[in-house]
């Protein structure tokens, strides 16, 4: 059976505007591509990786705008990223943000995955599409870059520089366009897509968090707990998953974002027969299986995602839980969907 790579709904914040200013009708282009208005009801709805890539290539083509993944970047902020942007504003260091951003990518949008590596003076932030089935993503590479060019800026400051931008296709805008969206040098038909800038920049403090991004995450976080009622299983699994990679999950910091004591929680549950350690591993497991049918990450890098101190021991709790290790199981998976 063929997986489904899926992201977030929030990633298309800004489209309805785009278009409109376009002269377009939003409405008629979801529909071109299978999508309807309440896909959008939640930033957090998880709509087809696919689905999006054909939206963003339609809008340009149909509405003659060749530089839209730019202009929907360029009316993006810190709420397109919901847990992402959680993730990165916890953080420390830019350094500590990117490196958080890296391992909890590949559970915000299912068809890609970013790396950071750091070579002499130099930092990479490359992106990689994990299938290869649709190759005419300019337009979401472009969007891609142009939100990660904002967020650099946004954690850093707006002074910074970028040495480089590479991208893997060839140029769909004039230069000059380019130009004025990045203002650095960029260049196309590259081995790999990746942003470059001095590695100096990573050790800096991260901003200040302004009073709007705070409010932001406050709702964002509030929503989630609201909308399973009185359903605490569905409340804490939630929140686990949606901050995996920020810290290590432990019932003291979901008892805190539930506003609730811990033995409060740890009574609730034991109320409906559940532990806390109970739903950490069944999200984490849950999810182990979900990126290991559906995707060819790398095992080290999603022990990491899911929050285990080392390969060794998510191997052991996966085959605990699956009686096959994460290796097997992937193997057995690709068997079966042949």
């Amino acid at each position: 059976m063929k997986q489904h790579y899926l992201i977030r709904s929030g990633s298309l914040s800004g489209f309805d505007d785009l278009v409109s200013e376009l002269g377009g009708n939003s409405e008629d282009l979801l529909s071109q591509c299978g999508l309807s208005r309440d896909d959008f009801s939640n930033p957090d709805n998880m709509i087809a990786f696919a689905d999006m890539i054909n939206l963003l290539e339609l809008g340009a083509e149909q509405l003659d705008c060749k530089d839209f993944g730019l202009r929907l970047a360029a009316m993006q902020g810190v709420e397109v990223l919901g847990p992402v942007g959680m993730l990165m504003l916890s953080s420390q260091t830019v350094r500590e943000a990117l490196a958080n951003a890296q391992r909890y990518m590949a559970v915000h949008s299912h068809g890609e995955y970013w790396m950071v590596r750091e070579i002499n003076q130099s930092a990479l932030i490359e992106r990689y599409q994990v299938f290869q089935d649709i190759s005419h993503a300019k337009q979401y590479k472009e969007l891609s870059f142009g939100v990660c060019l904002r967020l650099i800026k946004a954690l850093i400051g707006s002074q910074t520089k970028v040495e480089r931008l590479e991208f893997a296709h060839a140029p769909i805008s004039d230069n000059g366009v380019y130009r004025k969206y990045f203002e650095c040098q960029v260049v196309f038909n590259q081995e790999n897509d990746r942003l470059i800038l001095d590695s100096a920049y990573l050790s800096q403090d991260i901003q200040l968090i302004s009073q709007e991004d705070k409010y932001l995450i406050e709702v964002y976080l509030k929503s989630l707990i609201d909308q399973f009622g009185d359903d605490i299983e569905r409340k804490i699994k939630t929140l686990i998953l949606q901050t995996m990679g920020i810290r290590e999950a432990n019932i003291e910091d979901i008892a805190q974002l539930l506003n609730m004591n811990k033995r409060t929680v740890q009574r609730r549950l034991k109320d409906k027969g559940l532990t806390f350690k109970q739903l950490l591993i069944d999200v984490r497991i849950s999810t182990a299986c979900w990126h290991l049918e559906s995707s060819n990450i790398d095992i080290t890098l999603l022990s990491e995602v899911l929050g285990f101190g080392d390969v060794s021991a998510f191997s052991k709790s996966f085959r605990n839980r699956m009686n096959s290790s994460p290796l097997q199981w992937r193997k057995a998976s690709n068997e079966k969907a042949k």
